[in-house]
């Protein structure tokens, strides 16, 4: 490190004097300091970036509970709600790093093996110290920090992507601004005419486009999860390695240049070839050899090709998206390398941390196992003016989840609610918002919730600047939780929530939920009719345990790309265990 970044981070170290700092400037410090170690040291400049993330909220996490655990406030429940506080609680300055990242690395090692987290950490930009207007959005670089759980040999790795280049003015392109902007245009649209909403649908499909295309380019291939047939990532690391020792042998190749293209090889199919090469030259940025260059992209495609060719068993296990609050407002779950596969989001590497903890002994295989199923709860039109949406909700609970209990066309009162979240192992919200103006949040926050809680209501799940309703529920004791992201239609919504409901929760009905005829359900006809035509019972009931998994496939049964791009999962993977019905 030369002289000038020497006294720079002398500055700030002194700046970390500040015991228990206001979120913002512990964050802006700590990604600060990550721009400046990266070229130095990828672990260092990792940890910097898990820091950074998600100060205020671990800090208001860390207050709750100690707040229980004063002689003034009882706990709701006699369960702990966080088993520790060191974990989400801000690093005390005056520690010594080393021992912090091999905790971090002995926190990743012990999470599942079939995991995959990829931390998504916007770079530090000056101007966010100075700008007072909360209407900007800018889009920074960002830093992609992937981490592959359950593994002590196999370092976390960081790839920072610049921003998109106007490629006619050389100006950034503000995606973000954009992203902003289309979730308020949405809001417009839905009270306005059928155009205006088309309009909003078309710029959203352009933006996935720009973030795939024009942003992230050929590294949205760090997005991939592991194979469930582990064998295949291990063959796929094998043959690079053999690769370049036979062929290259001179080449220095790093554990991260071939974790790096092991990521390029799994999503070969749907990077362009100028993207593979891309990715190559990072790796190598030295080879000045064109005919060298062509050899190692062409083993790379011949390498992705021939995994598919032989018929290979390609899907998998779940990717965990650790995303910076600012980034939280694109579907990324839409982008061509995850549009068919299983995502949730986190806050921060802390919350997953201890979610898997609290919720270790009922991880089999890298999901929270749902025994309870049937002992599910709902709340249904709360607010009484979404009567066809009750109508349509109820027709299929009724068919579909007899034995659940629940309310509907009426507002329940502050106890009946949170009997109902607290009581169930499935809880779902059909209503306006995600029910935070019926339910007491301090009620909530001292509560152990078990329940997975699904929150079908416009934006239930969307994170502001100053936007309490996620908060509500917490990231740090909800083990999953499904919602929007921004303001959706009731139709729709119906369609998405009972396509996903009866994919992955079991039933006893004699038919299949699928074949019910939709264009009369629509309608809110009071009896539940099934499509003619068709042989309707006896078919085998085949449902999709994972819940992730039957919630990527239930978005394809939807017609509104704005509505499937919306719902989003947050928290752990969960897996119901079937019984025998």
């Amino acid at each position: 490190m030369d002289k000038g970044n020497e006294e720079l981070m002398q500055l700030l170290k002194e700046l970390e004097n500040v015991h228990y700092p206001p979120g913002c400037q512990f964050q802006r410090l700590q990604r600060y300091k990550a721009l400046h170690i990266q070229k130095d040291s990828d672990i260092d400049a990792i940890y910097n970036l898990v820091q950074s993330h998600s100060p205020g909220l671990r800090n208001k996490a860390v207050l709750r509970y100690e707040k229980l655990l004063s002689a003034d406030v009882e706990p709701i429940c006699k369960i702990p709600l966080i088993s520790t506080t060191e974990e989400i609680a801000l690093k005390c300055p005056t520690a010594e790093v080393n021992e912090n990242i091999r905790i971090m690395l002995r926190h990743i090692a012990e999470m599942p093996k079939e995991w995959t987290l990829v931390q998504l950490t916007p770079y530090y930009n000056p101007l966010d110290d100075i700008t007072e207007d909360n209407t900007i959005f800018k889009t920074n670089p960002i830093h992609i920090s992937v981490f592959n759980c359950g593994q002590l040999d196999e370092e976390p790795f960081l790839v920072t992507v610049n921003p998109p280049i106007d490629s006619v003015n050389g100006s950034c392109i503000e995606l973000v601004q954009e992203m902003m902007s289309i979730i308020r245009g949405n809001k417009e649209a839905l009270m306005s005419h059928k155009k205006k909403r088309q309009s909003i649908e078309d710029r959203l499909k352009a933006i996935i486009k720009d973030v795939q295309n024009l942003w992230f380019k050929e590294w949205r291939c760090l997005l991939s999860g592991k194979y469930i047939d582990a064998s295949l990532d291990e063959e796929i690391k094998l043959e690079l390695r053999n690769f370049f020792r036979m062929e290259f042998s001179k080449l220095e190749v790093t554990s991260k240049i071939i974790s790096i293209l092991a990521y390029v090889v799994k999503g070969s199919v749907h990077l362009k070839l100028i993207e593979i090469k891309r990715a190559v030259q990072y790796c190598f940025p030295h080879i000045e050899d064109k005919n060298l260059l062509r050899s190692i992209i062409q083993f790379i495609r011949s390498l992705g090709d021939k995994l598919i060719a032989k018929g290979a068993n390609t899907k998998k296990y779940p990717v965990i998206l650790i995303l910076d609050d600012s980034l939280d407002c694109f579907p990324w779950e839409m982008i061509d390398i995850l549009q068919d596969e299983p995502v949730s989001r986190v806050p921060s590497l802390q919350f997953i941390y201890t979610l898997f903890k609290e919720h270790e002994k009922d991880i089999v295989n890298g999901h929270k196992i749902v025994l309870n199923y049937d002992k599910g709860a709902y709340i249904v039109n709360p607010d009484t003016d979404l009567k066809n949406m009750e109508i349509r909700m109820m027709n299929f609970f009724n068919y579909w989840t007899p034995n659940w209990i629940g309310t509907s066309g009426y507002q329940p009162d502050s106890d009946e609610f949170f009997e109902l979240l607290t009581s169930s192992d499935i809880f779902s919200y059909n209503g306006h918002g995600s029910g935070s103006h019926l339910l007491s949040m301090d009620k909530i926050q001292r509560t152990h919730i078990k329940s997975v809680v699904l929150l079908f209501g416009c934006g239930s799940t969307k994170i502001n600047r100053m936007d309490p309703q996620v908060e509500m529920y917490g990231p740090y004791h909800i083990p999953c939780m499904v919602g929007m992201l921004w303001e959706v239609t009731d139709l729709d919504t119906d369609v998405l929530t009972t396509e996903f409901m009866g994919q992955w929760i079991p039933s006893k009905a004699p038919i299949k939920w699928k074949y019910v005829d939709k264009t009369e359900w629509s309608k809110a006809e009071e009896i539940v009719k099934f499509v003619k035509d068709k042989k309707l019972t006896g078919e085998e009931m085949n449902y999709e345990p994972e819940l992730l998994r039957a919630l990527s496939s239930a978005k394809k049964a939807v017609s509104f790309y704005g509505t499937r791009a919306a719902c989003v999962a947050r928290g752990l993977p969960v897996k119901i265990q079937e019984k025998n019905i």
